[in-house]
């Protein structure tokens, strides 16, 4: 039995939390929020254990031996930190952090520690839809992997959210997805965008950004902020010999006046419910193994130094070079 705590219980943490507890080999002995009543509420849902109003308390807590970080993202990286240095391993969700500057020092913590601690929750690696096109990549059955094109359709932001937000909270799993996909670093980055409020020319309603991989290969990334219809990822992969698309999760087909329609998933947690049970239980069975699994903080990182490049790129107009990155060898996958 894993004893694991958990910062933040919003929506993301509390899925964390209710699949830990129902799904795992694993206990929830501590939860930490800011928010104590909403902290509480959970525990008493799940039976949580303490709750804590500071994360330095909970990783500090000597009966949590592994930690979930779902905390706001401009907290992330001072968590992950808190927990290399307390040896204790980490899920951590996206971004590893909201600065590239920032991800560095994580990087080169853990790096220092002379061992992997810590996981990144880039779910999609466990949605079975992006697992069939990762197979299908890696037979052969595609040939030679030309392109790669993803799809991300969000819903009821009800703000306009700010070109860097866009990229680094939401391009970043599509950045991670085209790396992961095609097994190549990304070279090249061009971004263009629409604005979504024009007396505020920072925000951004939909975001093109084209990628160069190393070896010439190319892909396109289409983050619509606020879709008005639903949320949508889709990834399609275009090989020599053929292409392949993520195939849609079951949904029921309703025929009604004439028209034959599917309902689209209103949120993340929807559309990757299987994938966020899928992820835990593989971080918790390399807890157990002691094998160390998954996205790395080196792919948190590489990550980064992408989204950076599209920040880059949004402001000048103009294409970025990526630098090249050489992964180490402890994150060797």
């Amino acid at each position: 039995m894993i004893n694991v705590g958990v910062i933040g219980s919003g929506g993301m943490g509390g899925r964390h939390i209710r699949n830990l507890a129902t799904q795992t080999p694993a206990q929830v002995v501590a939860i930490m929020d800011l928010d104590r009543q909403r902290a509480e509420a959970v525990a008493a849902q799940t039976g949580g254990g303490k709750v804590y109003t500071d994360m330095a308390d909970l990783i500090a807590d000597p009966k949590v031996e592994a930690v979930v970080i779902a905390s706001p993202d401009p907290f992330h990286a001072e968590a992950v930190l808190a927990c290399i240095e307390a040896g204790k391993p980490a899920l951590c969700e996206k971004p590893l952090a909201t600065t590239l500057a920032d991800a560095k020092n994580v990087l080169e913590a853990e790096m220092t520690a002379g061992k992997r601690l810590v996981q990144l929750a880039f779910m999609r690696e466990y949605d079975p839809a992006h697992q069939a096109v990762k197979a299908s990549a890696e037979n052969g059955e595609l040939g030679q992997l030309l392109m790669f094109h993803g799809i991300h359709s969000g819903y009821g932001v009800g703000h306009s959210r700010t070109t860097d937000d866009v990229i680094i909270n939401s391009a970043v799993h599509d950045i991670h997805s085209a790396r992961w996909l095609l097994n190549q670093e990304i070279a090249q980055v061009y971004v263009q965008r629409v604005v979504a409020d024009t007396s505020r020319p920072e925000t951004c309603r939909l975001l093109l950004v084209q990628l160069t991989f190393q070896d010439g290969s190319l892909g396109f990334i289409e983050v619509n902020a606020d879709s008005s219809y639903g949320y949508q990822v889709d990834v399609d992969l275009v090989g020599s010999d053929g292409s392949i698309r993520t195939a849609r999760a079951a949904a029921s087909t309703v025929r009604k006046a004439g028209q034959e329609f599917q309902a689209i998933d209103e949120d993340w947690l929807v559309r990757f419910d299987v994938a966020y049970v899928y992820e835990v239980q593989a971080w918790i069975q390399s807890l157990i193994k002691d094998t160390p699994t998954g996205p790395s903080i080196w792919d948190g990182y590489a990550a980064m130094i992408v989204a950076d490049a599209c920040i880059q790129s949004a402001k000048t107009g103009q294409p970025q070079a990526v630098p090249t990155l050489e992964r180490p060898a402890m994150y060797a996958r």
